[in-house]
């Protein structure tokens, strides 16, 4: 994870490694405040994500400020996700790419522009929704820039509207499940009986990729034979997810982690490093 400390991007990568080496079998743990919902029987940690295969009614109308999480909270969480943007004499576009490939496609058709990169939480807040910032790590200088134009700007029709474009894989993969995406959201698949060790406790994983959440579950398997061979994956999206945190509609939303790929991961360390 890529920390708001001196430790730098190598973090990154070494957290996403270490994530896949304590696959855990969880299905029987419970999550924290499971009484607070006034629901019968025990809560499992894949109760945690809201998604499109939940039972109709399930946490109907349930929110609680003992459950939700602080805006720092959700900032930390979303460092652990790169983001990859294009930059034209010295200007960021307004398309904030999932995707190093897809930014690099869009970067070739636009002459004289270069491909850069941050992580979800420096531009989620003050740039996609327009909510501002909290206490990060210093951005890059284009989200600055863009950041100070939006708030110059305010709510003039000459304000920029930034994007979230999901990777062009995970768009066709969120269609084999029927999911369909608003602006600027991007899919995440959950697969049932799969959580990671951390020292906080067990995760949950959203992956940005169904494959590897498929990959994760198969190396699961093979130290546990008696799972189903094929698992039971759930899909969800970013925004879904970023409510459920802030107005606490579910238990246990702190142990929810996302995933990005490696791929795109090692291209953000490339990028901040050079």
């Amino acid at each position: 994870m890529v920390n708001n400390n001196d430790e730098g991007p190598q973090g990154t990568g070494v957290g996403f490694i270490a994530g896949f080496l304590l696959l855990i079998f969880v299905a029987g743990s419970v999550v924290p405040f499971a009484g607070t919902l006034n629901i019968k029987g025990q809560l499992s940690i894949a109760d945690s994500v809201v998604t499109k295969q939940d039972a109709s009614g399930k946490f109907k109308n349930v929110e609680s400020k003992q459950l939700s999480l602080s805006r720092s909270a959700i900032q930390e969480k979303l460092n652990s996700v790169p983001v990859f943007y294009v930059v034209t004499e010295g200007k960021m576009e307004t398309e904030l790419y999932m995707s190093f490939d897809d930014a690099r496609v869009a970067s070739d058709g636009i002459p004289s522009s270069t491909v850069k990169g941050t992580t979800l939480d420096q531009v989620m807040y003050p740039l996609l929704l327009k909510r501002g910032r909290m206490r990060m790590a210093p951005p890059p200088t284009e989200v600055v820039t863009a950041e100070e134009n939006l708030l110059n700007l305010g709510k003039s029709s000459d304000s920029p509207a930034y994007r979230l474009v999901p990777s062009k894989t995970s768009v066709q993969q969120a269609k084999e499940f029927g999911l369909e995406l608003s602006n600027s959201d991007i899919p995440l698949f959950v697969a049932d009986r799969l959580a990671f060790g951390s020292p906080k406790g067990p995760q949950l994983p959203l992956f940005l990729d169904k494959d590897d959440c498929l990959t994760s579950y198969k190396r699961l398997r093979q130290g546990k034979s008696s799972l189903p061979e094929d698992p039971n994956i759930r899909t969800s999206t970013l925004l879904e997810t970023l409510i459920s945190m802030e107005k606490g509609t579910r238990p246990g939303l702190n142990q929810l982690a996302f995933y990005a790929t490696a791929g795109d991961l090692l291209r953000l360390t490339e990028i901040i490093s050079n």
